[in-house]
């Protein structure tokens, strides 16, 4: 989870003891303790200051993004990275949405699943009328992220199967995010969002929500005020990108799962994961050759 990039790098050590201060937290003693990660509270942050952060040691290299995109919580990430938020804004808004999510999540108890091989027309007509249950997160026509209430989980994992769905992964998260068991939580949100000021991207962004790139007349409050309890239109936003053999797509933070998404939806161009800081330094000398035209 980034222990390897803060002993190696002093930009990115610095950016984990910032957020720390910030958030009030030990971020490191966080970082080394898989049950404190799982919980929403400390996850948030932390994947935002190690995505953040390699892209701040990428730009050192002299590596920079012209477009940004970021799943899910990456959003905050991507905007940050773009200059639409101030980096220490950031990180006190993921610090109350965190709070605010796990408390709804508490409140509301939920699930949220991957539906794997199966059409999301498919998918939506076994869900036809089990209130409490939606499509969560589009990431790909064939793979979709479901959420709903936690006592609708065998009834949603039944149907899925009698519909001749045959792969689902139930994930480790405390709620069923992006669905409106976390209403409670973006209305809450919303009012202190209203403290903060932001400023159209740099750097064009993709929003989750609208599933195309953020224009002049968005306000980026309404928008991640819905973004919390509405679905992720991920595949949309890879279509907007409308990738070149040319592109070089770099993936930053935990996990792989981005990676194979972009397979899913046939992305072309050359993908680099990282998540590790070797990741990093075969990436550099990676990317340099290719712009050097090696």
């Amino acid at each position: 989870m980034g222990l390897d990039f803060y002993d190696k790098y002093s930009t990115y050590r610095d950016l984990i003891d910032e957020a720390g201060m910030i958030c009030g937290t030990d971020l490191v003693s966080v970082l080394n303790d898989e049950e404190k990660l799982n919980e929403t509270e400390n996850a948030q942050v932390a994947i935002f200051t190690m995505s953040y952060g390699i892209a701040q040691l990428l730009k050192e290299e002299g590596i920079a993004a012209d477009r940004a995109l970021g799943l899910s919580l990456g959003e905050y990430g991507a905007l940050t990275y773009a200059g639409a938020m101030d980096r220490q804004d950031t990180m006190r808004l993921l610090k109350r949405r965190s709070f605010l999510m796990q408390k709804a999540s508490e409140e509301n108890r939920g699930f949220l699943a991957a539906v794997s091989f199966m059409p999301r027309d498919a998918v939506r007509e076994a869900l036809r009328g089990l209130e409490g249950v939606a499509i969560s997160n589009c990431n790909a026509e064939n793979q979709n992220v479901v959420g709903g209430k936690i006592e609708l989980k065998e009834e949603f994992e039944k149907r899925i199967r009698e519909h001749g769905g045959k792969k689902i992964t139930f994930l480790n998260v405390s709620g069923a995010f992006h669905t409106s068991l976390m209403e409670s939580a973006a209305v809450k949100f919303k009012d202190y969002l209203e403290l903060f000021t932001f400023s159209h991207p740099e750097v064009p962004v993709l929003s989750n929500l609208k599933g195309d790139f953020y224009s002049e007349e968005d306000s980026i409050k309404e928008i991640l005020m819905n973004h919390i309890h509405k679905p992720v239109m991920l595949d949309s936003c890879l279509f907007k990108l409308e990738s070149s053999d040319e592109d070089i797509h770099i993936l930053l933070g935990p996990g792989k799962a981005l990676g194979s998404i972009l397979k899913q939806n046939k992305i072309r161009g050359q993908v680099y994961a990282i998540n590790e800081a070797e990741d990093l330094v075969k990436a550099v000398q990676g990317i340099k050759e290719s712009q050097n035209g090696k």
